[in-house]
């Protein structure tokens, strides 16, 4: 009987609770918003530094779709949808902290700034799809050239001190030089 009642109601629980989790689709207004103001706006002062096509990407943060907004960076998420105080993408343009300040050329105009935070309390509805890259969160091309993604050099033989009936591996030489120090 204990059993009856308990294992419907954790099933009912647990799929409400993944139901409230996943993502809700944006409004057709949100995603006019998005397009006519915020898009321009990233395009216009953002991508060259944090898109997937940028030569170099900067802080580890890429604003070119969803996934990677939400992301974030070396710092962390980027933007927190309806949470504006929360979001780093809003104290970066505002100027708030010290050490971050986008774009690092000057103040983006007050229209823009007050458009991106309009933009964030409304969820950040965003139509842009698209997966952020497996290396690192970043382009896969800049990173090419980095120490740990190259071949290691091969190895050098090794001169063979190896006498021909006394010694049966290579760490025979040593164990044998060894014993003559010793």
């Amino acid at each position: 009987m204990f059993r009856r009642f308990w294992i419907p109601l954790a099933i009912l629980a647990l799929g409400t609770s993944v139901r409230a989790q996943s993502p809700k689709t944006p409004s057709p207004e949100g995603i006019e918003f998005f397009e006519k103001k915020i898009r321009p706006a990233l395009v216009e002062n953002c991508y060259s530094c944090h898109s997937t096509q940028s030569k170099k990407t900067r802080g580890g943060l890429l604003l070119d779709s969803r996934e990677a907004t939400l992301k974030g960076g070396d710092t962390g998420p980027a933007l927190v949808p309806g949470d504006a105080k929360e979001s780093l993408l809003l104290k970066a343009i505002h100027y708030e902290d010290s050490d971050l300040k986008m774009p690092p050329k000057g103040k983006l105009p007050a229209d823009v700034v007050a458009n991106i935070e309009t933009w964030i309390k409304m969820g950040a509805p965003d139509p842009r799809t698209g997966k952020v890259d497996a290396a690192s969160g970043s382009n896969w091309e800049s990173k090419k050239n980095y120490w740990s993604y190259k071949p290691t050099r091969p190895r050098r033989s090794r001169p063979s001190r190896m006498r021909p009936g006394l010694s049966a591996t290579s760490i025979d030489c040593c164990s044998r030089s060894s014993r003559r120090r010793g």
